[in-house]
């Protein structure tokens, strides 16, 4: 398989019947065969010893309390993209409508085992929740996080809807900006969602002999750990690739 075979195969992909209408599919990358569609706090939360929705409700606590006055959030949505961006365990994966920053992150691994790119239509996804009426913007269409997924530990007659739905935010954190990103946030069920929304979802291998020649692709096109995360971690990484740190 050449580049342009492998991108004639996601072509292909996207003319399913399960892509029908949808004028936005969204990209994730796995560097390993092994990474499911299941976020952190859900996948690991049992290690802990903790009850899913008080370790939810301690993390986003204790993450506004100690991260101070150096930063402002507009509201409790915020809050969370921020932890989830800064690798605090939440119930959101990240979705990428770039599918080049998709394939980064595929590759972004010192070691990788039969990496993949997993495509998702976001609206059928929220079709099953007739009330949503396509993507949802979080800040506008639902409550606030805190007051919901937040405070379930505290009230468990809050209603939550029990499989994930995609959300589009509003890009004000520089990294959703940069990476055009967007997210799926899961509910009540806890399975990942390759068993509960395989109807919309697609997972597409990539060779091996292909991944070096991809890189340069990325490279050329200027998707860098810079241009990923447009931070001083990113370009101090983006720096020692360069030159070989």
């Amino acid at each position: 398989m050449n580049i342009d075979d492998f991108f004639e195969e996601i072509d292909s992909r996207l003319k399913l019947d399960k892509f029908k209408d949808c004028s936005s599919p969204v990209f994730r990358g796995h560097s390993k065969g092994g990474h499911e569609l299941l976020p952190t706090l859900i996948r690991d939360y049992s290690k802990t010893g903790t009850d899913l929705w008080d370790l939810e409700n301690n993390l986003y606590c204790d993450f506004r309390s100690l991260v101070g006055p150096r930063v402002k959030f507009d509201s409790s949505w915020e809050t969370v993209f921020a932890m989830r961006h800064e690798g605090i365990p939440t119930r959101l994966l990240d979705w990428t409508e770039n599918i080049g920053t998709a394939l980064f992150f595929a590759f972004d691994s010192g070691k990788l085992d039969n990496p993949h790119i997993w495509i998702l239509n976001p609206f059928k996804l929220n079709d099953r929740y007739s009330e949503l009426g396509g993507l949802v913007s979080p800040e506008e269409d639902l409550e606030e996080y805190h007051s919901t997924y937040g405070n379930r530990c505290n009230d468990s007659t809050i209603k939550i809807k029990e499989y994930p739905i995609a959300i589009y935010p509003r890009r004000s954190n520089d990294r959703i900006f940069a990476q055009r990103g967007l997210f799926t946030i899961h509910g009540t069920n806890e399975e990942k969602m390759e068993t509960t929304c395989n109807d919309c979802l697609e997972k597409v291998e990539i060779p091996m002999e292909l991944v070096e020649k991809l890189r340069r692709v990325l490279r050329q096109f200027g998707i860098n750990k810079y241009s990923v995360y447009p931070d001083f971690k990113g370009l101090s990484e983006h720096l020692k690739g360069i030159y070989g740190y």
